[in-house]
């Protein structure tokens, strides 16, 4: 059985969860016997596929195409194109919703659907109409959909109930890393960890506005943002006005640092208002940091009885729960053991088994 990713995701992002997540389950596919994957791509600089021979990751696709995002995706896009008309595949697997390889598509295709925060949050998006339209395209006409946790497949159904026979739930799996760099942050011995994103659902400035007592309170205790993009204006401002912002610092974390962030700070702290799974809740249980989070949408799901929980929309809520778990040292243990046993429920090698069940469906 061979399988085709296309370039999408790996046109788009240099670190990110989609394309971690397709390039861990294209390694772990071509460990299966009698199973071969690959993806349609000439050039990329995502780093979870730097190892990967495409035709263009040389010295030469660097002077053509390096740091040329739109130049990139062109010429990745018709690479992509071509591969789906030659047709040297057994399952198609699009990893975004780019739907330029419908016209050609002539063997069964599985789209993975991460959630649906563009149909629920539209008003926070400035491309929501072409990715709703464009998504609905791809997952009414995929053979099969991957909903990445219940609570994705029952979003999907609550817009598109007429696609239920075509709906696999497969959680993601967690790949143990080794590797760990120095974040720079030796001065920082107390922090709270936020990772990712913050705009809009993510919920940073609601978190930062409930937590900001307990800054103001121990000015020893810092909050450590890794990912996204620096701190905007509109955020120095907000910080300012807490008198926080100088024990709030914001890194360009690769992986390799953020294990260490996760395995220094004192808790993880994710008040997303919306995740169709939360990846980082695997990140840190692997890492031993005790979590506190949302206790909406998918996260109870995931975290079970390793984390503690609060509402999103109620301030005093998350104040309550990460002033619990920050005061209380035997605590935060208990929630280290939960998580290390919980994540032996997402094993990467789940992931794979049970994709290839997918795949295998439709042949």
């Amino acid at each position: 059985m061979k399988i085709l990713f296309d370039h999408q995701k790996f046109s788009m992002q240099k670190y990110g969860g989609i394309s971690r997540y397709i390039a861990n389950l294209n390694r772990g596919l071509n460990t299966k016997p009698g199973i071969s994957s690959s993806i349609a791509a000439l050039y990329s600089e995502n780093e979870y596929v730097k190892d990967k021979p495409f035709i263009l990751n040389n010295s030469l696709g660097k002077k053509l195409l390096g740091g040329k995002y739109h130049k990139t995706y062109k010429w990745n896009r018709r690479f992509s194109r071509w591969s789906v008309r030659l047709g040297q595949y057994d399952i198609f697997h699009p990893t975004y919703y780019d739907t330029d390889f419908l016209k050609d598509i002539k063997k069964p295709f599985v789209v993975t659907v991460h959630d649906m925060v563009y149909e629920l949050f539209p008003d926070n998006f400035s491309d929501a109409t072409e990715v709703i339209a464009q998504k609905k395209a791809i997952i009414t006409k995929a053979d099969a959909i991957i909903a990445i946790s219940e609570y994705t497949r029952r979003d999907i159904l609550r817009i598109f109930p007429q696609l239920e026979s075509k709906i696999h739930v497969v959680h993601h799996g967690y790949v143990l890393g080794t590797q760990q760099a120095d974040t720079g942050l030796q001065h920082i011995e107390m922090f709270i960890l936020f990772v990712g994103q913050r705009w809009h659902y993510k919920n940073f400035e609601g978190f930062v506005k409930a937590i900001s007592p307990l800054l103001q309170q121990n000015h020893d205790l810092y909050l450590v943002c890794a990912g996204g993009s620096a701190f905007t204006p509109e955020e120095q401002v907000v910080l300012e006005q807490l008198n926080i912002l100088n024990q709030c610092v914001q890194i360009g974390a690769s992986d390799a640092e953020l294990k260490q962030l996760y395995q220094k700070a004192v808790l993880f702290a994710y008040p997303s208002q919306q995740e169709g799974f939360g990846l980082p809740i695997l990140e840190a249980f692997a890492n031993n940091c005790p979590i506190v989070c949302s206790n909406n949408t998918s996260m109870p799901e995931v975290a079970g009885n390793a984390a503690e929980y609060f509402d999103p929309f109620d301030a005093s809520s998350i104040l309550s729960a990460v002033s619990k778990v920050l005061n209380d040292a035997a605590y935060r243990e208990q929630l280290r053991t939960n998580g290390r046993q919980r994540l032996k429920l997402f094993s990467f090698e789940a992931c794979v088994t049970n994709t290839i069940k997918v795949y295998r469906s439709l042949l």
